[in-house]
């Protein structure tokens, strides 16, 4: 299946620099067929939001190997809102616990993806995420 129309902006928020998992889902993504911007890291909440809206993404990931992930992802999901984007997604992974999965979603999170999660499932959700989108905005 062809997912090129779905695009992807991966970045870092904050002062983690541990991008190594990032840029491995940035390459399984371009390898699956989606159409991914890696950001890198060292962005604030406005730049990676910004950079969605600029470039048009369907979903923003987000990784993170510090505890401040909560914070800044759902101030990510409140920037979109407050800039009438929000039907660009939002993703998470890296070292998430899963106690702060349910706050994760509750607070709109569309995916979660910590330690052990599964290709199929990532790939899943990104292309459900492009097709949603380009529901939405059709």
């Amino acid at each position: 299946m062809q997912n090129s129309t779905t695009r992807c902006i991966l970045g870092m928020v904050g002062t983690d620099v541990h991008s190594k998992g990032l840029k491995i889902i940035a390459q399984v993504l371009r390898d699956e067929g989606f159409e991914v911007i890696y950001a890198g890291d060292h962005h604030t909440v406005d730049s990676i939001v910004s950079a969605a809206i600029q470039e048009d993404a369907d979903l923003i990931g987000l990784s993170f190997s510090s505890t401040a992930y909560v914070d800044y992802t759902l101030e990510i999901v409140k920037a979109l809102h407050e800039r009438n984007a929000d039907d660009i997604a939002v993703m998470i992974g890296g070292q998430i616990h899963p106690d702060d999965h349910k706050i994760l979603y509750d607070g709109g999170v569309g995916g979660v993806f910590g330690p052990g999660f599964k290709m199929p499932d990532l790939f899943a959700f990104v292309r459900e995420c492009g097709a949603r989108r380009r529901a939405v905005n059709a």
